[in-house]
């Protein structure tokens, strides 16, 4: 039912409870498990040098997010592959999700207010609205 999976995760709890999901959705389907985390680059431009400090503290943490996820999948025998990109969080997990033809997504949702949603838009919103896979919201 589900070849190929993809979690996405960030520094929240839920992510965590997300790649929680995924691996338990992995191991039932025998499903190939990937997992990515974007690095947020300011769009207000910025200096090189915070551009450039930026990118450095994202790596470390979320690179460190992404070898939790990938030792808790290999402890229960499931390969997880990971990726580190940049940019937009939305768009970043659109993207790689059209490239490499995932069948289902397993995203954290944090439940903010409507007027949030509103003004800002949440990564999980645009992912649902966009997504071409089935896409499950693990919420807090």
């Amino acid at each position: 039912m589900f070849g190929k999976i993809l979690v996405t995760i960030d520094e929240s709890p839920i992510a965590a409870k997300a790649a929680g999901a995924a691996i338990d959705l992995a191991r039932k389907y025998q499903a190939e498990l990937w997992a990515i985390s974007v690095v947020p680059i300011p769009e207000y431009g910025g200096t090189l040098g915070e551009v450039k400090e930026t990118k450095t503290e994202g790596e470390t943490r979320l690179g460190a997010r992404l070898n939790e996820v990938k030792a808790r999948g290999q402890a229960l025998g499931i390969g997880v592959k990971t990726e580190l990109t940049y940019g937009h969080p939305a768009e970043a997990i659109l993207k790689y999700i059209n490239q490499k033809g995932f069948d289902l997504v397993v995203m954290g949702y944090k439940g903010s207010s409507a007027i949030d949603r509103f003004l800002l838009g949440g990564v999980s919103s645009k992912v649902v609205q966009h997504s071409p896979c089935s896409v499950v919201l693990i919420k807090d």
